[in-house]
């Protein structure tokens, strides 16, 4: 009787482990039915080009507070100059981020072709510009921003700038390193050595502004 009683317990155990089994399957399923599938990076980068238009992407990048008292009226020169020079003709994108990007963003003439890429279900709040929305994460995010341009402009930044540089560079994407505002933009952090050097068709004395702090922005 006691062995029968065990193999009865066993069975009984062997069931309700089918069943809760079953019913954890049946749950997972329905819930994959309620999500969209995951947006791949590749398929992402795509989307984002394609809302963008067919337009050169300048991306913006920059540390989230500003390290240098000089880089902060430096950031919002650039941008009013580049907004109103290349008007629609190109596409300003940040991650709309505080610090650098958002100084920049507010700076930006109102006819500027101005988007701000971020997380699924996140905003910038940014007082000018579109949002678009890819990744399911900052991190994801980042690595669609770091697909996407053509042109990347970096300000001071620390490791987390260096690597976006870094990604760009990798896929031949023409870095503008503001040197004269330090951090990674001045080659620090493992920021790529080859975009600190001067491109074969850019002027000597253009470059070399880039690196000069007593050069007038």
């Amino acid at each position: 009787q006691g062995r029968l009683g065990r193999l009865h317990a066993t069975s009984r155990f062997c069931r309700a482990g089918r069943k809760a089994v079953r019913r954890a399957l049946m749950d997972s399923a329905h819930a994959m039915e309620g999500e969209p599938p995951a947006e791949r990076i590749a398929d992402a980068v795509s989307r984002i080009s394609q809302t963008l238009g067919p337009v050169p992407k300048v991306c913006i990048v920059g540390g989230t507070s500003f390290k240098d008292p000089g880089s902060e009226p430096l950031v919002r020169i650039l941008a009013e100059d580049l907004s109103k020079r290349l008007g629609d003709s190109a596409c300003l994108v940040t991650c709309g981020m505080a610090g650098v990007q958002q100084t920049f963003a507010d700076a930006c003439s109102s006819g500027a072709k101005l988007h701000h890429l971020l997380p699924t279900g996140e905003s910038s709040d940014f007082s000018a510009g579109v949002d678009v929305q890819a990744g399911q994460s900052l991190e994801e995010t980042k690595q669609v921003f770091g697909l996407l341009g053509d042109v990347y402009v970096t300000v001071e930044g620390g490791p987390g700038v260096a690597a976006e540089a870094r990604a760009a560079c990798a896929r031949g994407a023409r870095i503008v390193p503001l040197m004269r505002t330090g951090g990674a933009s001045s080659g620090m952090f493992d920021f790529p050595p080859e975009a600190l050097q001067k491109p074969p068709d850019w002027p000597e004395e253009q470059w070399r502004a880039l690196g000069e702090k007593a050069v007038l922005a």
